[in-house]
């Protein structure tokens, strides 16, 4: 079963740096196969904890995702 609400793609990181343009890849990969609207926002700042705040605070509906990256080491 496909859903048609709205999905949002939170991403912690500014626009253009390697995660966002993996996001807006993904993002439009999803509407593609959910034939739902995916919006895509920039919550860049602490590294990424902005960006995880607000995701942590959303309603638990399952309609907003967090797309971060891992430091490699």
């Amino acid at each position: 079963m496909h859903t048609r609400a709205a999905v949002r793609v939170i991403v912690g990181l500014a626009a253009g740096a390697s995660t966002d343009v993996t996001a807006r890849i993904v993002g439009q990969k999803m509407a593609a196969l959910g034939q739902s609207f995916v919006g895509r926002e920039n919550r860049p700042g602490a590294g990424g904890n902005i960006a995880t705040a607000f995701v942590a605070h959303a309603p638990a509906d399952g309609y907003t995702l967090l797309f971060g990256s891992a430091p490699s080491r």
